[in-house]
């Protein structure tokens, strides 16, 4: 008894130590995790076979090898859309370009009822255009690919739109799990095993199961080294 005590003390007190570390950025190329106080902030790209990125920003909790994030709205960049006149009487013109305005192509774009049916759907070419029928049944307008953020807006009759579509896919009121363990002083390294955990589950035998699928699935982890910044010399 008297050995397992300091070993258990020593054991609690690496983890302690661990999360205290927890702090400031983690960056590899563009992939990050920012720890401020209790919040953080995501970019993750390249778990489940894609190239994509995944974002996301809330509120965390560090449970052994664990870190459970529970997401928010994304304050971060988004799919915007911008209204145009019209260039003809019986068409509506969608371009869909990049935040940096340069063209994207096969993109889905559709247009809906105010049920949300589809009523036609194009994917747009090497110059990011599409063109819509005029349909009085249309009550909205959609964008959507893999790897980006989906955007959806209200159609009116008459006009043309430019949309501008953030690369990265949003992950908002979820709650993402990362596996996160030390590889030295200033290296993590992080696993995304799911961007939607269900909370009402059993965690443990949950975590089990996220963690054999990832193994079954050859997922590796990234390796995110932490960012200094630098103290400006006040003279």
């Amino acid at each position: 008894m008297k050995k397992f005590i300091p070993f258990t003390y020593m054991l609690l007190w690496g983890v302690s130590l661990f999360a205290q570390q927890l702090e400031g950025t983690f960056k590899n190329g563009l992939d990050s995790l920012t720890f401020d106080g209790e919040n953080i902030v995501f970019r993750i790209s390249g778990f489940g076979g894609l190239s994509s990125a995944q974002v996301g920003e809330g509120s965390y909790e560090y449970n052994d090898d664990y870190i459970f994030i529970h997401t928010r709205d994304f304050s971060g960049e988004r799919s915007v859309f911008q209204e145009l006149e019209g260039s003809r009487t019986d068409t509506c013109v969608v371009k869909v370009v990049s935040l940096y305005n340069y063209p994207i192509e096969n993109i889905l774009v559709e247009s809906l009822n105010k049920s949300d049916k589809n009523i036609e759907a194009k994917v747009t070419g090497d110059d990011g255009k599409i063109i819509l029928t005029q349909n009085n049944k249309i009550s909205s307008i959609a964008a959507s690919s893999i790897g980006y953020n989906s955007i959806s807006f209200n159609y009116t009759q008459g006009k043309d739109y430019l949309v501008r579509l953030a690369e990265h896919e949003i992950v908002e009121n979820r709650t993402v799990i990362f596996k996160i363990q030390p590889i030295d002083d200033e290296t993590i390294s992080v696993l995304l095993l799911t961007d939607n955990f269900d909370e009402g589950k059993n965690r443990d035998k949950e975590l089990k199961k996220l963690e054999k699928k990832a193994m079954k699935n050859n997922m590796l982890d990234k390796r995110l080294k932490k960012v200094y910044i630098p103290h400006r010399m006040i003279h």
